[in-house]
């Protein structure tokens, strides 16, 4: 208005959102009709404060997330490579790597159940070696016997004699495989198993009055004592054939003229049967390795009574399959071989 100079440019509106249109040295244009007149009103107003320019805020966020994260990936992806390695191992054959992981974190669990697979796959294939072995040599013997008793009879020998010596190791052979496929399916698949309720006592009376005349052609008798009913959730099955081959195994080395005696002992949430013979028992450093297969104290006595060595094996994993635990001590005379089982509701399922 002094000037004369064309300031319509002002009166140019900014666009939506950007807010008044602004000066070169900063200060802002309102401009605003004035009621009933044909003028506009043009305000020129210096802001109190600057909006901050956050791009170099924005930046730094940036770089600090970056570094953040540089740091939380060497962080997981070292032990991770570390793992690796140790699985590259194992796979490769051998079973002695561990990952031995400290860590707290997810990766520390990963790699402690990694060890404890490690652990279990080692004692596992280490157990079938050894079995192998063993099955190999029991098959060994009674094979070169058969072919020895077929020379015999070829030869112009006794022939009954022969044959006896091969209907011998023929039962032999398949007394073997027997309890091999039993001891296979004490090792088979969970959740192929009918679990259900077993009357522990009601189990033990069948057994004594199947074994009753085993014990009478060895000139013993099997006694039964229970305090009261008992159950436990498992396969019964399998429950059977432990404690089957416990009482078996004393009757066949219980002395003439004795008592096997069979013991059903309840108390709170535990069960405990115990089987007792009144024979020469173990020596005390074979307790523990007679659950194990194929072990025998003596190999001639064994071999006489018919055993191959695999029955307290066999009832060994059955227990230790329903959360029990069996083990062997010399009773002076006999030998006492105790089984321990959850009982009730909260039994092994």
């Amino acid at each position: 208005l002094v000037t004369g100079e064309d300031r319509s440019s002002l009166l140019i509106r900014g666009k939506p959102g950007e807010g008044p249109p602004r000066l070169p040295d900063g200060r802002m244009v309102m401009v605003g009709p004035a009621h009933g007149s044909p003028y506009r009103f043009i305000t020129l107003a210096q802001p109190w404060f600057e909006p901050p320019n956050l791009l170099p805020y924005f930046g730094a966020v940036v770089l600090v997330i970056a570094g953040m994260g540089s740091i939380l990936a060497a962080h997981l992806a070292a032990p991770l490579r570390r793992l690796r390695r140790v699985v590259e191992r194992f796979g490769q054959g051998d079973l002695m790597a561990r990952a031995g992981s400290r860590r707290r974190d997810e990766i520390g669990e990963l790699s402690r159940a990694f060890d404890e697979m490690a652990e279990r796959i080692e004692v596992l294939l280490s157990a079938e070696r050894r079995l192998l072995q063993d099955v190999s040599h029991e098959l060994r013997s009674p094979l070169a016997r058969l072919g020895f008793a077929v020379e015999i009879g070829r030869s112009g020998g006794d022939p009954n004699a022969a044959f006896d010596r091969i209907k011998r190791e023929v039962d032999r052979l398949s007394g073997l495989v027997d309890e091999l496929l039993e001891l296979t399916s004490a090792e088979g698949d969970p959740l192929a198993r009918v679990v259900e309720p077993v009357r522990l006592d009601e189990l033990l009376r069948d057994l004594a009055d199947d074994c009753s005349l085993e014990a009478r052609a060895k000139g013993c008798r099997v006694v039964l004592q229970e305090d009261g009913p008992a159950s436990a959730l498992g396969d019964r099955e399998l429950l059977r054939r432990a404690v089957e081959n416990v009482l078996r195994n004393a009757i066949r080395h219980a002395p003439e003229g004795s008592a096997v005696e069979v013991e059903l002992r309840l108390q709170a949430d535990r069960a405990t049967i115990s089987v007792r013979d009144r024979g020469t028992g173990v020596p005390e450093g074979s307790l523990e390795a007679i659950f194990d297969p194929f072990y025998r104290v003596d190999d001639d006595r064994s071999r006489a009574s018919g055993g191959v060595g695999l029955g307290l094996s066999i009832a060994r994993r059955a227990v230790e399959l329903h959360r029990g635990t069996i083990g062997a001590s010399n009773a002076r005379p006999g030998l006492l071989v105790a089984i321990e089982l959850p009982v009730g509701a909260d039994g092994p399922a």
